[in-house]
């Protein structure tokens, strides 16, 4: 038996979009009010998209604007998606985050989808023992996704920082 709270299927499915049709960069989950439940909480639209646009639909069924980022026009930097990230990021909060996050290595270009926890010190101590609980239960089910980046500080939250441990990986 997982310990921790359940997390919601819309995570999975998500999830499974930002690594099946890079549908999303990141997308930030939370635990509900209650604390009852693993729910999506911010998530950033890739503007190119491809793939089956029923399935499509049916994936960003119920996003509405307050919670869905994508940055109009030419398409975003790696800068400018990390930065929006970061707004989204609250401070004294505790969060998940799968990030589809691109680096070089070797004079190449690659991406890999990473899970961050998102723990801050000033986050209140139950919470911080709820997400802690559950972060194996909502990893596991997050297949493929080798590289975990636990964050407690803001300063440990750079785009520099996390593209520095892919490069090691």
């Amino acid at each position: 038996m997982s310990s921790g709270i359940p997390v919601n299927e819309d995570c999975l499915k998500k999830f499974d979009a930002m690594k099946r049709l890079r549908l999303y960069k990141y997308v930030i989950f939370q635990m509900n009010s209650d604390f009852t439940d693993v729910i999506v909480g911010h998530r950033y639209r890739a503007k190119k998209v491809s793939g089956d646009s029923a399935e499509i639909a049916s994936i960003t069924e119920g996003e509405n604007e307050e919670n869905t980022s994508n940055l109009e026009g030419a398409s975003a930097t790696e800068e400018e998606v990390f930065a929006d990230f970061l707004k989204h990021l609250p401070e004294n909060e505790c969060r998940y985050v799968i990030y589809d996050i691109a680096y070089t290595k070797t004079d190449v270009t690659s991406n890999k989808i990473v899970f961050i926890t998102w723990a801050p010190d000033t986050a209140k101590i139950r919470p911080k023992m709820l997400y802690s609980s559950t972060k194996n239960n909502l990893s596991k089910r997050l297949e493929g996704v080798t590289t975990h980046i636990q964050a407690n500080d803001l300063d440990e939250v750079t785009l520099d920082s996390f593209q520095e441990k892919l490069q090691r990986v």
